[in-house]
């Protein structure tokens, strides 16, 4: 059957079913029960390929009408069964099964793959303003569409989906923004925070203070609550022991790593430091990484032994091996500020800030002066995944339209949304995948 025909039948369906679709069970009076003594057969679908809820009609014969038997998947992922009568079937795609896609129906025991085609799944993706207002100069909390900021600086996600964001302009501040909720709540308010990051168990997050030993731990358990604390130097038996002293003068970042359960910070003068959240005992792990220069953290999820740490005034990644102590260039070339995508020791950033690793692996990078979201692939190619390089404005739209001003945040949420300090816009902008 033609894709016209098929699409034109598809509507007829939908018509015809939708007293059904309201009811809890099939009424196996609008079309043709389930026989276990036939095949099942699938003879088409249409359309050809969609995003995220797409609405697919499969034509086929011997499907039945009862949906509670009726099973549709998408590579491996199950797509809701919205309506049957015997030889069509109406569904929709399930969020991110894959492309292609090969297409099979499970009724009862019969299960049956169609080989002709295969559907191509297209992810979509569009950039939107979750939060503030482009050119204010305060910091107001409220609502999502009431809340305004001045300069929102670095920010993390919890595992329950909590955004943590550092303030940076007067009044210093951490804020949770909790979309689910319409909230945008100021937790604290005093010294300048760093970049934050949730622990091991992606609950307590922990910001360090800008100069010091010191750092501010949010405990869901104590609804928030802002807790100061030190990093505590080791004692004469633990000098003793091995564990070596250490000096922070300036800090902007925190990373908790999955090897070790510790949190790491880097000092400008060079030092990299870890500390255990629950002793708060700190050692000195490493000197003379990329002194006299800011830096900010992440952990690899995947390499639970590696750190990347960017060096905004060298325009570069490093990663660092704890097991070994290696420090090498990851991304970027060192002393040169540019915008050039390619292969990752060939590429060129401008003040790179906050770095987080997705869900595949690739590294993600608030490119601040390019304006843009790098992408930094496990295969070691460097793209430009939001905003277009060079170009500062505010656009929200699809990735390759959005504009940027000086993005110096990104986190990436258990769904893969992206979320964005937009520091000279005053706005928190979220890629939402579909």
């Amino acid at each position: 059957m033609r894709r016209g025909a098929l699409l034109a039948l598809g509507a007829l369906f939908v018509a015809a079913m939708a007293g059904l679709w309201s009811c809890e069970k099939t009424d196996t009076s609008l079309g043709k029960p389930y026989d276990p003594s036939l095949p099942v057969k699938v003879q088409g679908f249409e359309p050809d390929s969609g995003g995220m809820a797409t609405k697919v009609f499969i034509q086929g014969s011997n499907f039945g009408t009862d949906l509670s038997k009726i099973k549709v998947y998408f590579n491996e992922m199950r797509a809701p069964v919205v309506g049957s009568d015997g030889e069509h079937l109406y569904v929709i795609t399930p969020r991110q099964p894959g492309s292609p896609c090969t297409i099979s129906v499970v009724i009862n025991n019969d299960s049956v793959e169609y080989t002709s085609k295969q559907f191509i799944y297209r992810t979509m993706t569009t950039v939107t303003t979750i939060a503030g207002k482009k050119g204010t100069t305060e910091f107001k909390p409220g609502t999502l569409s009431e809340a305004q900021f001045d300069h929102p600086s670095t920010l993390c996600v919890d595992g329950e989906g909590n955004i943590f964001l550092a303030h940076w302009r007067v009044p210093y501040c951490f804020v949770l923004i909790n979309q689910e909720k319409n909230l945008v709540q100021q937790l604290y308010s005093g010294d300048p925070l760093g970049a934050p990051s949730p622990d091991a168990d992606g609950k307590v997050i922990t910001a360090p203070t800008d100069g010091g030993d010191g750092y501010y731990s949010f405990d869901p358990d104590a609804m928030w609550a802002p807790k100061s604390r030190l990093i505590l130097h080791p004692s004469t038996e633990q000098l003793a022991e091995g564990l070596k002293d250490f000096v922070i003068n300036w800090k902007h970042g925190m990373a908790v790593c999955q090897l070790d359960r510790k949190i790491y910070t880097r000092s400008y003068n060079g030092q990299l430091v870890r500390f255990d959240p629950v002793t708060r005992t700190g050692e000195q792990v490493a000197v003379g990484l990329q002194p006299n220069t800011d830096s900010f953290l992440a952990t690899d999820p995947y390499q639970t032994n590696i750190l990347y740490i960017s060096y905004p005034a060298r325009h570069a990644i490093y990663t660092f091996d704890i097991l070994t102590g290696e420090h090498k260039v990851f991304a970027g070339t060192v002393g040169t500020a540019g915008w050039k995508d390619g292969q990752r020791l060939e590429a060129e950033l401008n003040n790179p800030v906050q770095v987080v690793v997705d869900q595949d692996g690739s590294v993600i990078v608030a490119d601040m002066n390019n304006h843009c979201i790098r992408k930094i692939s496990p295969d070691g190619m460097v793209s430009t995944l939001i905003g277009k390089g060079t170009v500062a404005g505010y656009q929200d739209g699809n990735p390759e339209d959005a504009l940027f001003n000086h993005p110096k945040g990104v986190c990436i949420d258990k769904d893969y949304n992206i979320y964005v300090a937009d520091y000279d816009n005053n706005v928190v902008r979220k890629l939402s995948v579909e």
